[in-house]
């Protein structure tokens, strides 16, 4: 009697690994959730959620069918990233140019996340926890190396460097002024010039 042939997987539990289709849909609704909670903060539906995946409603539960794990995932994804960042930052030969390079991401990801706003400890529990406080230690570190380099004023905190980032972005429109890329562009350069030691 021949063995019957195991299905291609790493699981050594037996477990087939997730159809191509399966991987796709995942990737489609994690990236729509991180659209929609970007414009819309972490309370988004699953229907504005499904829209902006280009699925059903349906896919979006069968592929999360707890909001928790959903929603940790879509910040998991958004720190693991900035963290990339800072961690290259820390790389940098010249201390400014990560100082600018952490600052900047940091500013460009506030502008286009909502979700971080609110209290990411009260969302996705210890592991969201961690990220956030290994994201904050390397700001500390590539703040304090800046600092250290006489690139950085004396008087800024790296606990300033998060609110900073955030007011260095510009609301989309103001007074009937809209938010272009340009000006987003000179108000970061100013307020990194600011901040740069004289």
């Amino acid at each position: 009697m021949h063995a019957r042939r195991q299905t291609a997987t790493n699981d050594p539990a037996g477990r087939k690994a997730p159809r191509a289709d399966a991987r796709r849909n995942a990737a489609l609704v994690l990236a729509g959730a991180r659209r929609a909670v970007a414009s819309k903060g972490l309370g988004v539906s699953y229907h504005e959620i499904a829209r902006e995946a280009g699925v059903g409603v349906g896919t979006v539960y069968r592929r999360f069918p707890e909001r928790d794990h959903l929603m940790t995932a879509v910040l998991s994804d958004i720190l693991s990233e900035l963290i990339r960042t800072a961690e290259a930052a820390t790389e940098c030969a010249d201390p400014w140019e990560g100082f600018t390079l952490l600052f900047g991401e940091l500013a460009a990801r506030t502008a286009e996340n909502a979700g971080l706003s609110g209290s990411l400890d009260a969302h996705g529990g210890p592991d969201i926890a961690a990220l956030r406080h290994r994201l904050l230690e390397l700001i500390r570190q590539v703040t304090e190396c800046a600092r250290q380099a006489g690139a950085l004023r004396d008087d800024v905190d790296w606990r300033d460097i998060p609110f900073l980032a955030q007011a260095a972005v510009t609301p989309g429109c103001f007074l009937d002024l809209p938010a272009d890329p340009a000006r987003r562009t000179r108000t970061l350069r100013v307020v990194l010039d600011g901040l740069h030691a004289s």
